[in-house]
């Protein structure tokens, strides 16, 4: 079952990146008029997947420091309301 799934999602993730490689070649080849292999197509693909990947993951990574970086003023915050009184 496990195996199915991933099968499954490796498959789309393929699919997409290769998808976007052939729009990405598509627009490199008419712009130079040099024909690109497919070797280097799907490299393409794997590497925009990849690219994608990192920076969800960047935005992510910030995201999660700003929730911290909150949830530390608030705790200062309340601990100060304490203190005072």
């Amino acid at each position: 079952m496990a195996e199915d799934l991933l099968t499954t999602v490796m498959a789309f993730i393929y699919t997409i990146g290769n998808w976007i490689s052939e729009k990405i070649v598509g627009l490199i080849q008419s712009i130079s008029g040099v024909l690109i292999p497919q070797t280097i197509v799907d490299a393409i693909g794997m590497l925009v997947i990849l690219t994608i990947f990192l920076a969800i993951a960047e935005v992510a990574k910030k995201a999660i420091w700003v929730v911290v970086a909150v949830g530390w003023v608030l705790i200062i915050i309340r601990i100060l309301i304490l203190m005072i009184g």
